[in-house]
């Protein structure tokens, strides 16, 4: 239910957040997470323009988060991206569903409430803090990384 983009974002901001105050460039970001360079440079370019993190130009620019990841929740982040769409009318635009979603539809849209509820329940620091791994997004040194989201 999450877009690529979004799912890209959430790795982007855990990485970030666990970094602290240390810049890292799109390029290093992009390795560790997993994210494509050139993605990985648009993504963060949109969560700059929503404030949630901030470049810096020169020979120790990169990027950094510019939010308190204890009051940022997975749902801002997404939202900032590519924001979750609630189902309000009958997407095949029938007539007789013109009042009301069909049952088809009424299972879609709680699904998509249930995702959105359980995403603004959770900060970015809580992703950090409820994982057993020191790392959220922990480059293996074989090209694979690791991300752990678990949400209740």
């Amino acid at each position: 239910m999450l877009s690529r983009t979004a799912e890209y974002a959430l790795r982007i901001m855990t990485l970030l957040a666990e970094r602290k105050n240390s810049s890292s460039t799109a390029e290093q970001i992009a390795k560790v997470t997993l994210v494509p360079a050139g993605y990985s440079v648009k993504v963060l370019q949109q969560l700059g323009r929503s404030g949630l993190t901030k470049g810096q130009r020169g020979r120790n620019g990169g990027f950094v988060l510019a939010c308190d990841p204890t009051q940022v929740t997975l749902l801002d982040v997404v939202n900032a991206i590519d924001p979750l769409k609630q189902i309000t009318e009958c997407p095949l635009g029938r007539a007789d569903h013109q009042n009301s979603l069909c049952p088809l539809h009424k299972q879609v849209a709680h699904a998509i409430g249930q995702l959105e509820s359980s995403l603004s329940s959770m900060t970015i620091q809580d992703v950090i803090d409820n994982s057993d791994e020191r790392s959220l997004c922990q480059d293996h040194g074989n090209g694979t990384a690791t991300l752990s989201i678990s949400m209740v």
